[in-house]
C-alpha cells in the first residue's frame, strides 16, 4: 500500500491570521507549531455546523463527501464534492453553515 501524505509550503505570510486558536463546533486542535495550527474538522452524515474562520487556511480532504455551504446572511448555498487527497486554499469566512449531505 502506498503511503499518502500532503505537504504544504507557505511562501508568504497570509494577509490575515488569528493570534488565538479556533474554538468551534466539530473542530479539534490536533497540532500546534510556532507558525501553524492543524485542526480536524469532522461532520457526520446530515450534521451541520456554523463556522467562522478569521484566517486563510488549507483544507485537505482525508475522507471524501459532499458538503453544502450556506451563507447565513443571504441563504445562498452551494455543494462542494471532495475526494481523498483534494487540497483547497480557502479565504477567511464568517457566518456560514456547512452541512454534510451524505447518508453514510
Amino acid at each position: 500500500t502506498d503511503m499518502f501524505c500532503v505537504d504544504a509550503e507557505l511562501l508568504t505570510r497570509p494577509p490575515v491570521s488569528c493570534p488565538l486558536p479556533l474554538v468551534a463546533a466539530c473542530h479539534a486542535l490536533v497540532k500546534t507549531r510556532p507558525k501553524c495550527r492543524v485542526y480536524k474538522f469532522t461532520l457526520g452524515p446530515g450534521a451541520s455546523a456554523q463556522i467562522a474562520y478569521p484566517f486563510y487556511y488549507l483544507a485537505v480532504t482525508l475522507r471524501g463527501g459532499a458538503v453544502r455551504t450556506a451563507l447565513k446572511s443571504t441563504g445562498l448555498s452551494w455543494v462542494e464534492t471532495s475526494r481523498l487527497g483534494d487540497v483547497r486554499w480557502k479565504e477567511p469566512c464568517a457566518d456560514i453553515v456547512q452541512t454534510n449531505t451524505g447518508t453514510e
